[in-house]
């Protein structure tokens, strides 16, 4: 793949909707009428080559110049397209990367995340800023987790009644999904990160129902994950739906998912031990969740040493148990 960096999109064959392509870049799947296609060599050699451009940005050194420039050959051939508003003003977005299901049409632009909700979905934008409202943090949140959640930056109602919420977002984050499948190492530190994002989840009594490739966030320069999709899905602990109750053991069983999808399984019941995936992060991701997500990442923390030895990170002054302890 010469000149640009922005991730093409397929559209499905059966019903014309957006396919989105598996991290093995071999399959693609259509999110309105569940159509499987096997990609053409062609497509495949193109979105291996992509991925490949993408995981270039975990090898990057720690200069700023060389990261800037490699910035800069994402943004410089975004795709770009115009919206016309209400009250008359236009709005271009430059994105990346196009994903679109049954929800929302989500532009990963430079310093923002464009969620459009076409005029039928417009109680979804409205559902997107109550539930981001509503996240609380540990009072001894040393860790700034504020920042790997939504920060709604702005709306606009367009002229065809469907509304654009603008979410901010560092130039240095991308979709999980256009970096393909990762080592076991990157997916490791990330899972890590989603740990993270789950003790949050766990704090405030949260399901996240679309936890997964499509919904988070991720810096290559320090593996950190946002998780900024899918807040107009999330529910209440013990929420039910179509006869089953969501709880909070689900965002833990979708990190599970999430894990083994980026290491190239289909599935975590389908994980396997290989060179650069030892048993102990196998056991994990086949394991049924702990009873919460603070017991989990803990259990985590043991497999992650097992596997890889010590983790080679500050040491914080608070630990997981007095972040996320309960004394509300």
């Amino acid at each position: 793949m010469n000149g640009g960096m922005f991730m093409k999109n397929l559209n499905c064959k059966n019903c014309g909707g957006l396919m989105v392509i598996d991290p093995s870049g071999t399959t693609a799947r259509c999110l309105y009428c569940g159509s499987e296609y096997v990609l053409d060599h062609k497509d495949t050699d193109y979105y291996h080559d992509f991925y490949e451009r993408m995981r270039g940005f975990l090898r990057l050194s720690a200069d700023a110049q060389e990261r800037r420039r490699h910035a800069d050959e994402v943004w410089n051939s975004a795709e770009s397209e115009v919206f016309e508003c209400s009250d008359g003003r236009q709005i271009d977005i430059k994105s990346m990367y196009t994903y679109k299901n049954k929800d929302v049409t989500v532009y990963t632009a430079r310093q923002n995340l464009i969620f459009r909700f076409d005029s039928e979905n417009a109680d979804k934008a409205d559902k997107f800023r109550k539930n981001v409202s509503a996240i609380d943090y540990p009072s001894a949140d040393t860790r700034n987790l504020s920042a790997y959640f939504p920060r709604i930056s702005g709306g606009f109602e367009l002229n065809d009644g469907s509304a654009l919420v603008a979410v901010k977002k560092s130039e240095d984050e991308y979709p999980l999904r256009v970096f393909g499948t990762l080592s076991g190492r990157h997916t490791a530190w990330l899972l890590g990160r989603m740990e993270n994002l789950c003790c949050v989840l766990e704090y405030n009594s949260m399901v996240h129902p679309d936890f997964g490739l499509d919904t988070l966030y991720i810096n290559p320069y320090d593996h950190q994950a946002s998780i900024y999709g899918g807040w107009w899905n999330a529910v209440p602990n013990n929420t039910v739906l179509n006869g089953k109750a969501l709880t909070t053991q689900d965002n833990l069983i979708a990190l599970r998912e999430t894990a083994a999808k980026v290491l190239g399984f289909a599935s975590a019941s389908d994980a396997r031990e290989t060179d650069d995936i030892p048993k102990p992060f196998v056991d994990f991701l086949r394991s049924a969740p702990m009873s919460n997500a603070y017991e989990d990442f803990g259990y985590w923390d043991d497999v992650l040493i097992k596997s890889y030895g010590e983790r080679k990170f500050i040491n914080m002054e608070t630990d997981d148990e007095m972040l996320y302890g309960k004394g509300r």
